[in-house]
């Protein structure tokens, strides 16, 4: 039984968890998430309109309960694909990993998403008392965008910051509702009559916001009023920059990772040890292209050299055509000489190529005079050729 399961959970796990990286049904799923999440937001705003809820309240019910259903069937299926996270040694004792899963934050929001269906169930509540539960559902988002799961990253691990910025922010709120309780408190009781109510006031100024509905109104409590709006000014800005910052770091450290990734692919750096694929990495620059563009072209200024991670890139020289294959390099020859391209360079499929500049490929090869070795190596054997590439096709146009 164990054996007839396991390719089943093997595939849901690569269309759920691995999704739109991994298969085209993946992808499908993906968007499909997605679209019900998003009509979801759209039809739970569209409830709380009186007009289109009393008209349309059968369909709106449905609807929830068939999204609910399909966010159930989610959750079960997640969690029991998740034993596919471990070896096939550790799955023999994987009910604790399943319970650790189910606590991760991701599946306590997913956890969320079905809870109206539990509660409506087993308590006959109005739907609409659980509105809150039901938003919370656009946090499902983050399994699906690369973009929010990097902020969830950027967040977590900038929580020290942003708890010491909380901190100092709340501290300027108590003590500027304080002192303007001493400075207006027995001229406007209603307005700031006690240190809450003075609180109101204080947000106000600090973020700047600046409602308008409690001023002070002594010359003393505008003047204090003042110095605080410019120290909102610069303490509210903190979390902001400590967060863009922190986007950036993170933004930076995936696009090294996935230039790491395809370094290490390429032939020619393979077996390099870690260190010395870190240190290519940092030169190279990712750039794919798409089918049918041109690269480079005869006779421009040879001033990159380029890698083929994957796709295929067609040498056009009169009427040879040279077909390189994934971990070919071209531009090589040209570049070392100062030279010019000999040859137009096509792309035959979508690419993804590593480009050196040529300040980059100097400073790389005097820090690193072995990988020019490796260079001139592969296409030394070629004498009027600018590529490298142990296996490549010659066709006659």
């Amino acid at each position: 039984m164990a054996a007839t399961n396991k390719p089943i959970r093997r595939k849901i796990f690569e269309i759920m968890e691995v999704g739109g990286t991994g298969t085209i049904t993946g992808q499908v799923f993906d968007i499909f998430m997605i679209s019900l999440i998003l009509v979801n937001i759209v039809a739970m705003a569209l409830a709380t309109v009186d007009t289109i809820h009393d008209a349309y309240y059968v369909p709106l019910l449905y609807f929830e309960i068939f999204s609910l259903a399909v966010f159930l069937v989610e959750y079960l299926l997640r969690l029991w694909a998740s034993e596919e996270y471990l070896s096939e040694a550790d799955k023999v004792g994987s009910v604790g990993f399943r319970l650790k899963f189910a606590l991760s934050p991701l599946m306590v929001i997913d956890f969320i998403a079905i809870a109206p269906m539990i509660v409506f169930f087993f308590f006959g509540l109005d739907l609409r008392f659980l509105l809150i539960f039901r938003l919370l559902r656009i946090f499902k988002l983050m399994r699906y965008s690369p973009a929010l799961s990097s902020m969830g990253r950027v967040i977590y691990e900038e929580r020290r910051a942003l708890l010491a910025t909380l901190i100092i922010m709340a501290g300027l709120v108590l003590f500027s509702a304080t002192i303007m309780y001493y400075i207006e408190g027995q001229i406007q009781p209603e307005a700031f009559g006690n240190i809450p109510k003075a609180v109101w006031w204080s947000l106000a100024t600090l973020t700047t916001v600046g409602y308008g509905d409690v001023i002070p109104v002594t010359v003393l409590g505008k003047s204090f009023g003042g110095i605080v709006m410019i120290f909102g000014l610069a303490m509210y800005a903190l979390p902001i920059g400590i967060l863009v910052s922190g986007f950036s770091d993170e933004i930076h450290r995936q696009e090294f990772v996935v230039r790491w990734g395809l370094v290490a692919r390429v032939p020619l750096f393979s077996d390099l040890d870690a260190a010395m694929i870190t240190s290519i990495a940092k030169y190279l620059r990712s750039r794919v292209v798409s089918e049918g563009r041109l690269i480079a072209r005869a006779g421009d200024k040879a001033d990159k050299m380029y890698l083929i991670v994957n796709g295929e890139v067609a040498r056009r020289s009169g009427r040879d055509i040279v077909r390189l294959r994934e971990g070919a390099f071209f531009g090589v020859k040209s570049l070392v000489e100062n030279a010019n391209f000999n040859a137009n360079y096509v792309a035959m499929s979508r690419c993804q190529l590593l480009v050196l500049e040529v300040n980059d490929y100097q400073n790389l090869m005097a820090n690193y005079p072995e990988i020019e070795e490796r260079l001139k190596a592969q296409y030394r054997s070629y004498e009027t050729e600018d590529y490298g590439q142990p296996e490549c096709d010659t066709d006659l146009a």
